[in-house]
């Protein structure tokens, strides 16, 4: 039986090696596949803690997540502030629904809509996974000063501004 002692290559080699870009890091090449990465590593673990402490799935965390701090208050409202597949969206709603997390209320001036809103489970819900996010922004934002905080924080607001209106 091969054993680890057996290979050529030093242990040290196996271990967490970083990969390093072709390219100068200076540059805005490649920066959108920069943020992905960012994100990645943000989101990831973060919506695996959620699931494996509440049961809840990204889109799920989406939904309570919109009607929490924005003021959509419809399916639709939420795809278009997420950016994300509305089958899965219209998934979510539906599992939270059943879940008693939200409800779902005809719009009294338009019958195809229904507006949705928490109910006091999913109030609760929320409170509770919102600490996660909170514990992951200050990991993000470990490496800055206040003042690139800050800047970092009104370039996004301004790069989120103007991608509401991508396709």
């Amino acid at each position: 039986m091969l054993t680890i002692e057996d290979c050529p290559i030093e242990t040290t080699m196996i271990s967490k090696k970083r990969t390093t870009l072709k390219f100068d890091p200076a540059s805005p090449a490649w920066i959108g596949l920069r943020v992905t990465v960012a994100s990645n590593r943000y989101i990831y673990p973060l919506y695996a803690e959620i699931e494996r402490k509440h049961n809840l799935l990204r889109d799920d965390v989406a939904v309570i997540s919109c009607l929490s701090i924005t003021s959509a208050t419809t399916a639709q409202e939420i795809v278009r502030y997420t950016g994300r597949p509305k089958n899965s969206i219209s998934r979510a709603v539906a599992k939270l629904e059943a879940e008693g997390v939200l409800r779902r209320n005809s719009d009294p001036r338009d019958g195809r809509v229904s507006t949705l809103s928490l109910t006091t489970r999913g109030k609760r819900l929320f409170d509770q996974i919102k600490g996660y996010f909170a514990a992951r922004d200050k990991r993000l934002l470990e490496g800055l000063s206040e003042k690139e905080k800050h800047e970092f924080n009104r370039l996004l607001n301004k790069i989120s501004e103007a991608s509401a209106e991508w396709k």
